[in-house]
């Protein structure tokens, strides 16, 4: 029996058959032209990425609107101009091998105007204490808008050739905001009691069906188990969510935790497997597939948590964007060929690909595996990133030994064993 036998089974998301259980959790390269169409980068990267024997490529964070986004080269979906892009986009996942889905969202209270150049708007007036600006409340008419254009974006997004649309309703953005009484303070139809507080959500899957019926059954959700803050979202919280979600008959939850000041406590619970738990105790609560996710750095541990019934499939994101061959090197037995992300070697090491904690918004990783800018193989940048992050290996293995690195694993190990 092949060592990844769980993995490389097919499973069935809505319509779409999935080739095996991995998936590139959706990751934000702001990597897009500066009006949200998808640039060369952004086709490299993710293509790149489909090629390599991943099961589901999930392209992150398209924002329904320009005010929607985090920073100015964030990708848009929804509009005529972003057509053209989307479909190449698509395609070229299909064509290397892969599913494509993409993620929509709108970044809510949550944004810096300074980086993307709009207004910053929410539910209420709230404010993150690391970005010190206050959001605008949003009126109903805004509200409207908003739902409207998330509804375009998801049609749009099946048009240009995606299999799945992913909606985030975590992480502390709009839709999370109006769903957290920490964030929605409003005393109208959008906020107080419950109902009210989903009324978002519900209109945009009510304009959605409106649209095709079909479409829900081929959409998944970001879920938040965990907002670490009290009175915010958790599993038990989210229970009328995923009520909701399950008869519109989505295909896939993928959970996850922590909004912006709640971040600390989000990667010290990464770190340790807890996200894990949260995916096993969703699981517990619906029938549709649970996607886990969180420090998930080897086929390894993927195929465990499938094992032990925590999840149906997994992601992974900083472990792909270091070497986006980890899944073919580990399927063709070369996993001691695969190019670690020093941040899980080593905690706060490296936040390269961290693109809003770079004074110039650039995306990018120090590790010589990664691919996602245009003739990358004969650019001297190249050259120089490869000698850095040998470098910094180097530094990393006398700070870090290798029992240390083992204990990291058997922290790991014995908590999913509890399972």
């Amino acid at each position: 029996m092949s060592r990844y036998s769980l993995i490389k089974r097919s499973i069935l998301l809505g319509e779409n058959k999935i080739k095996n259980r991995v998936v590139s959790s959706p990751i934000s390269t702001n990597m897009a032209n500066n009006d949200g169409t998808i640039s060369e980068n952004v086709l490299n990267y993710f293509g790149n990425l489909a090629a390599n024997d991943i099961g589901m490529v999930t392209v992150g964070a398209a924002s329904v609107s320009k005010e929607g986004g985090d920073a100015v080269n964030g990708i848009h979906i929804g509009g005529e101009i972003h057509e053209y892009g989307l479909k190449k986009l698509a395609s070229k996942i299909i064509n290397e091998g892969s599913t494509p889905v993409i993620q929509v969202y709108h970044v809510g209270a949550q944004g810096n105007a300074k980086y993307s150049k709009q207004r910053v708007v929410g539910p209420s007036k709230y404010m993150v204490p690391d970005i010190g600006t206050e959001s605008e409340e949003l009126n109903v008419d805004e509200i409207i808008k908003i739902e409207n254009e998330f509804v375009d974006g998801i049609v749009q997004a099946f048009d240009c050739g995606f299999r799945l649309v992913e909606i985030h309703l975590g992480h502390g953005y709009l839709l999370h905001e109006f769903l957290s009484s920490h964030m929605n303070k409003r005393n109208d139809l959008y906020g107080g009691s419950k109902i009210n507080r989903l009324r978002i959500v519900l209109n945009i899957l009510d304009k959605v069906n409106k649209k095709s019926k079909k479409i829900t059954k081929n959409m998944g959700a970001r879920i938040s188990a965990n907002d670490f803050i009290y009175g915010s979202l958790d599993l038990k919280e989210n229970k009328e969510l995923i009520n909701i979600l399950d008869e519109n008959n989505f295909a896939y939850y993928s959970v996850t935790a922590g909004i912006y000041e709640t971040a600390g406590q989000k990667y010290i619970q990464m770190k340790e497997g807890s996200y894990w738990e949260y995916a096993y105790n969703l699981k517990k609560m619906t029938k549709t597939a649970v996607i886990a996710q969180g420090n998930i750095t080897s086929l390894e541990m993927g195929e465990i948590l499938i094992k032990k019934k925590m999840c149906d499939m997994f992601g992974m994101a900083q472990a792909l964007i270091a070497d986006p061959r980890l899944v073919k090197k580990s399927f063709n037995e070369m996993e001691n060929k695969v190019i670690p992300c020093v941040a899980h070697l080593k905690v706060g090491s490296c936040h390269r690909c961290r693109y809003l904690k770079q004074k110039d918004l650039s995306f990018d990783c120090i590790t010589p595996s990664s691919w996602h800018r245009k003739n990358l193989e004969n650019d001297n940048y190249t050259k120089k990133k490869e000698i850095a992050f040998w470098k910094m290996l180097e530094k990393l293995k006398k700070d870090i030994t290798g029992k240390k690195l083992a204990n990291v694993k058997a922290i790991q190990k014995s908590f999913v064993g509890k399972f």
